[in-house]
């Protein structure tokens, strides 16, 4: 299989870029570090950005009139349209990106789980939603791999963000060939992939590559690309991926003894249980590719998604049904 594609990804500045937090200070990711190697970054600070400054006084997203605006309550200034103006004009001059690491909890940039007030006084109740320019994002590119540090932390969630991210990056460096070749190709690599995620548009996506109304290739791979947005827009269930699993693991029903089964039908009721990761399971068929060999499943990215480095286990047992 090619080397992975080299997602581009925009990202929060405060993790780990610059220290533009309002309290004057930077965010410390060990995951954002372990991915620099393998990224294109494209860091930003939307709130230094409007001319806030740093240190900062805090802002806060507050709803009146049914309506959430961006206040500080400090000095009374209301941010809410300098921060819809860069919002608008940062996003409309984005080059091509294949996803989004935006912090939590930021009024700014929080993509889900940011505080929303219904007044300023204090005690005020609250809801959560998403901040301003990571709601912007959610809205605009809502087939993108779209994740807040917080949730990476929890080894499923990552997985998933990273298998939609590297995914997403091959199919926008071969969308660049323009050649309906390179699209037979993508789509064979990715059809056991694409299988644990959604099975009714790997049927479409097939056809479209079967492209019997021979249409140019431009055209087909740009609907091919709504259609894989679609299809990793919602994460595979646990028995979907299992399917997929128990399907690889048919290639060597011969092969493999009574020791060597049992071991991966547990390893599956771990995974289904939320005791191992997805990776786990992929590295034991990989093991049995390697041994007794198999070209199709060999090139199959279902089996290395994304970088071998980035197969971390570490979990803070956080957000898992977030």
């Amino acid at each position: 299989m090619p080397k992975h594609a080299r997602p581009e990804v925009v990202v929060s500045k405060c993790l780990g870029f610059e220290a533009c937090r309002w309290n004057g200070e930077t965010v410390h990711e060990p995951f954002v570090e372990l991915l620099a190697p393998w990224v294109g970054w494209h860091p930003v600070c939307p709130e230094v950005a409007i001319g806030l400054g740093v240190p900062r006084d805090p802002i806060r997203v507050v709803e009146q009139k049914g309506r959430p605006r961006l206040l500080q309550p400090a000095t009374g200034r209301d941010c809410t349209r300098d921060m819809q103006n860069f919002c608008a004009e940062h996003l409309d001059a984005l080059g091509l990106v294949d996803g989004f690491l935006l912090k939590n909890r930021s009024p700014s940039c929080g993509p889900l789980d940011v505080k929303i007030y219904s007044s300023l006084k204090p005690g005020a109740s609250s809801r959560r939603g998403p901040g301003f320019f990571g709601g912007e994002v959610m809205r605009r590119f809502p087939m993108l791999a779209v994740e807040h540090e917080g949730r990476l932390h929890n080894f499923m969630l990552r997985e998933r963000w990273l298998t939609r991210l590297f995914t997403l990056a091959d199919f926008r460096r071969m969308a660049s060939k323009d050649s309906m070749g390179e699209l037979v190709k993508f789509h064979s690599r990715h059809k056991l992939l694409l299988m644990a995620y959604n099975q009714q548009q790997l049927r479409i996506m097939g056809a479209l590559v079967a492209n019997p109304e021979k249409r140019a290739a431009p055209e087909v791979i740009a609907v091919y690309g709504d259609h894989l947005g679609m299809a990793l827009a919602r994460s595979p269930s646990a028995g979907q991926v299992i399917n997929v699993l128990m399907h690889a693991q048919g290639y060597f029903k011969k092969q493999l003894n009574a020791a060597e089964k049992a071991l991966f039908l547990e390893t599956l009721d771990k995974y289904r249980a939320k005791k191992l990761p997805l990776s786990v399971a992929q590295a034991l068929l990989s093991s049995w590719i390697a041994r007794f060999g198999s070209d199709y499943l060999a090139g199959q990215s279902f089996f290395a998604p994304y970088p071998e480095e980035l197969m971390e286990i570490s979990d803070s047992g956080k957000g898992r049904d977030y």
